[in-house]
């Protein structure tokens, strides 16, 4: 795995960039004071595009199967810090299993692959995931772009005839990835509209979008804000009837906290349980599976997050944060403990770049359980945020 330049001089560079804010939707191209995408293209050889795609759609396969058990039994739902109102939706299950997913995973120094959480409530990245490629085109010898995460996308929604987005209004970033999903539905032949999802309503069995009737939805809301809508008794009556990419039902698998929850004794199989330990850490509720004490003793062996955060805004790394941060948030936890999880750390490894050594990860999109394309960043310390930086990601074979 190596990283190589477009090899694009800086007027070319910034046609490209104009051509990816324009025609893509990629409003938000710097963050932070920097530009947020790597001049530079990730290869991957062909046996590691095979290993994380395995990876990836065997996890897809087991938290299928842990999404239906937890779904019906209170006292796992009451563990993942899901909130209580939404029980009777996720109960219900979805009107179709529709899935877009995005898994992330590091590589670590003895040659093998982590994943740390899964992105399977709202994932993002659609804008740059695929109008890179498409912009870069052939210019990279044998390596390729693979997968067709537009065409997944298109596929997956063909049963349905007129598309709904519904994303948090008052975020650009969220109406960027409605617009890209947009274009390719309106090219395939699917009408659109867009509103807030406070903006649904079902009435004589059809259901509308601020008065637009729709067949199904793509979802780019938050699936544990959905108790705070002013029409939330609407939701819990419509219930099931509302195709969405995705459904209210991912919320299980999105909490963190369900990495400790699989481990239930009769949750998974034998053969199960050692693929996931040896593809994610091992992981307890703070405070109960690992106590304050050992936290505070030991804050280099350990990673505390809340069940819902995003973009790693509440991952706190024992080993790259300052004692009275590590002890701030150790107080957080005593205080909620029920929302919190421990973490053990797991090693990663950097790789050059032309900024300096950074520490990639390999996003594998999933759509409907089958690999649709690469979303990889690459960040200074071994912690993904919204500063992290987005790199094209291709494959060669020998």
């Amino acid at each position: 795995m190596h990283a190589t330049s477009w090899g694009l001089e800086l007027p070319e560079r910034r046609e490209l960039m104009r051509e990816l804010q324009f025609r893509y939707h990629k409003w938000d191209l710097y963050a932070c004071g920097h530009e947020g995408i790597l001049p530079e293209t990730l290869v991957l050889p062909g046996e590691v595009h095979r290993e994380v795609i395995q990876i990836s759609e065997r996890f897809g396969q087991i938290l299928t199967k842990l999404e239906a058990i937890v779904a019906r039994t209170p006292r796992l739902l009451d563990r993942l810090g899901i909130p209580r109102e939404m029980y009777p939706i996720l109960r219900a299950g979805p009107a179709h299993e529709l899935q877009l997913a995005r898994y992330d995973l590091h590589p670590t120094p003895e040659g093998g692959w982590m994943l740390s959480e899964f992105n399977e409530d709202v994932p993002g990245g659609f804008n740059e995931a695929v109008g890179l490629p498409e912009l870069l085109g052939e210019r990279f010898g044998r390596a390729r772009f693979v997968g067709d995460l537009r065409g997944a996308v298109v596929e997956a929604m063909s049963p349905f005839g007129p598309v709904g987005s519904i994303f948090a209004t008052g975020y650009s970033e969220d109406l960027q990835h409605c617009l890209i999903i947009e274009d390719w539905l309106e090219a395939a032949g699917h009408p659109t509209c867009r509103g807030s999802p406070a903006h649904v309503r079902r009435s004589w069995g059809t259901v509308k979008l601020d008065g637009t009737p729709i067949e199904a939805a793509f979802r780019y809301y938050p699936g544990e804000w959905f108790p705070r809508l002013p029409n939330f008794d609407g939701w819990r009556r419509l219930g099931d009837k509302l195709p969405m990419l995705n459904p209210l039902r991912r919320l299980i698998r999105q909490s963190k906290l369900l990495f400790s929850v699989w481990r239930e004794e009769g949750l998974l199989s034998a053969e199960e349980l050692a693929f996931v330990d040896r593809h994610a850490p091992w992981t307890g509720e703070a405070g109960r599976d690992v106590s304050l004490e050992q936290l505070r003793d030991e804050p280099e062996a350990w990673v505390l997050k809340q069940a819902f955060g995003r973009m790693g805004d509440s991952v706190v790394i024992g080993a790259l944060v300052s004692p009275k941060t590590w002890s701030e948030t150790l107080k957080e936890v005593k205080l909620d403990p029920s929302g919190w999880l421990a973490q053990r750390r797991f090693g990663h490894v950097p790789m050059p770049f032309q900024l300096g050594p950074l520490y990639p990860a390999v996003g594998v999109y999933l759509v409907n359980g089958s690999f649709a394309g690469y979303y990889s960043r690459a960040a200074p310390k071994p912690l993904l945020t919204h500063e992290a930086l987005h790199v094209a990601t291709a494959v060669v074979d020998p």
